[in-house]
This record gives structure tokens, sequence and C-alpha cells, in this order.
């Protein structure tokens, strides 16, 4: 009889234990992010001469802010800034980069999470590196790591 009070108490015990320890306060990835700012880019320039980069802003455990853009091989400018570039590309495709780079940053600030930010319409491959190097950035702000993450574009 002893022996079935112990092992009822043991199992009782393990239970309580049990049912105490997933009750516990889970953080949020969010809030284990550090305030400032976390930046990812190409490995490599593509085959015109353009490398894509983030720069991506928390305050608060939210995203404040984003950039999004391409820096020029040959003298470091930037695709959006390009007049010619944005002309001829708003006469094939409907967009530019002076337009899309704003357009999914600012979606990224609004929605939180890139995975929710629609592809541009005429900019389907950069909406792909944007996303693939918002990815890299904000794993980074996660892990804690201050260095800019290179990522291999496709």
């Amino acid at each position: 009889m002893k022996k079935k009070t112990l092992l009822s108490v043991i199992a009782a015990a393990t239970l309580a234990v049990t049912v105490f320890a997933g009750c516990g306060k889970k953080e949020d990835t969010a809030t284990k992010i550090k305030d400032g700012t976390y930046k990812a880019e190409a490995s490599a320039f593509d085959d015109k001469g353009y490398k894509p980069f983030v720069e991506v802003e928390y305050k608060d455990g939210k995203i404040a802010s984003a950039k999004f853009d391409y820096t020029n091989e040959k003298d470091g400018t930037l695709k959006s800034a390009n007049a010619d570039y944005n002309k001829a590309m708003a006469a094939k495709s409907g967009t530019s980069p002076d337009k899309y780079t704003v357009e999914l940053a600012k979606a990224l600030v609004e929605k939180q999470d890139v995975e929710k930010v629609d592809t541009v319409t005429g900019a389907t491959h950069s909406s792909e590196n944007f996303k693939t190097l918002v990815k890299a950035a904000v794993d980074n702000a996660t892990a804690g790591k201050t260095d800019t993450a290179k990522v291999e574009i496709k």
C-alpha cells in the first residue's frame, strides 16, 4: 500500500513540475533584437556592374526604417540616382530603381515581415534580391551580429 501511495505522490509531483515548466514566458524574437542598423549585400557585382544592398534599422524591437539600392562597381554611385538607367527601365517595365527601392523599403517597415512584402511588378528580380538580403540582415540582427552579411545573389 505504501508503494502505491509513494508512486502516486511521485507521479503527481512530476506532472506538476511539467505543467508549471510549460507556463514560462516565451520571449518574442523581435524583443531580442538590439536597436541598431543591420546590413546585407551581395557578395559580388552583377553583369551590369551593380551590387544590391539593404540596411534595416531596428528601434524598440521593430523595423523603424529600411534602405535598398544598388552600388555601381565603377564609381560607387547608386542605381536609384542614375537618371538614364531609371528612364530606360521605366520605359520598358513601368518602374525604375528610384521608385521600386523606396516602395519595397516602405512596405517592409509597414508590414514588419519581408514575407508579407509584395513583389513589385516590373522589378521581379530586384524584389527577390531585396527579400533575400533583408532575410540575411534580419538573421544577423536576431543573432546579434553587426557585420554586413554577404549573400550570394543568383
